[in-house]
């Protein structure tokens, strides 16, 4: 039996894992992650998402010079996003989807840019429906 008190709690362990995995796709998505730190003093997962995901949205739309790099984070976060945790999952889409562009708004062709398994949750996330009580 695991002794889960040694584990950090999930939101730590997610917010390291996110923090970790952005740091190693790119030099600017690093930039980034630092820039968060030294602003919040820790990593706030879905506040560090949602900046990636503005930023993935402005740069692949504008096709900035980092570009590359905020295909490379969102490549990133699709890895961690495929190895089903339910926490990095939960995060992944309450931060980086939930800053991509909804349909009929601005700058939405970024949306098909996205690796294919954060792609298809984004659209499961749109075609959702509370149930009809």
């Amino acid at each position: 039996m695991t002794d889960h008190e040694d584990e950090p709690p999930i939101d730590e362990a997610s917010a390291r894992a996110v923090a970790d995995a952005l740091s190693a796709s790119s030099h600017r998505a690093e930039a980034m992650v630092r820039e968060h730190v030294e602003d919040y003093d820790e990593v706030l997962s879905t506040v560090l998402l949602d900046l990636v995901g503005e930023w993935f949205r402005t740069a692949v739309h504008a096709q900035t010079a980092d570009a590359g790099d905020a295909l490379l984070a969102a490549d990133a976060l699709a890895e961690l996003y495929s190895r089903g945790a339910e926490g990095l999952e939960n995060v992944i889409a309450t931060g980086f989807l939930e800053a991509m562009p909804h349909p009929h708004e601005a700058d939405r062709e970024v949306v098909d840019r996205l690796p294919p398994i954060l792609r298809g949750q984004l659209r499961r996330m749109e075609d959702w429906r509370p149930p009809a009580t």
